[in-house]
């Protein structure tokens, strides 16, 4: 894949990378959930003890895609915050 697009610092260039391989983890844990239930569905077990492990499969992806947002969300949250400090000092700086 060519990537041509033009970054105007490193920073950028590195949060656009760290963005993508947090998707990717993302995209393949739910792949592999997907992949899991299918398999769970269609396993010779009884109906019960399939839906408990369908469950538990459920549970632990959603828990591991929480666990991979928690820091981008944290990370966007402080980033919020001082971009709204710097806003109300600008402001401030108006009057």
């Amino acid at each position: 894949m060519n990537n041509n697009r033009t970054y105007y610092s490193r920073e950028a260039e590195v949060r656009v990378a760290r963005d993508k391989a947090v998707l990717t983890f993302i995209f393949l844990a739910f792949g592999l959930g997907v992949g899991t239930a299918l398999a769970l569905l269609f396993a010779p077990h009884p109906g019960k003890e399939i839906r408990d492990e369908l469950a538990h499969a459920m549970e632990e992806g959603l828990n591991s895609g929480r666990e991979a947002v928690n820091p981008t969300l944290k990370r966007l949250e402080k980033e919020f915050s001082e971009l709204r400090k710097k806003v109300d000092d600008r402001i401030s700086e108006m009057r």
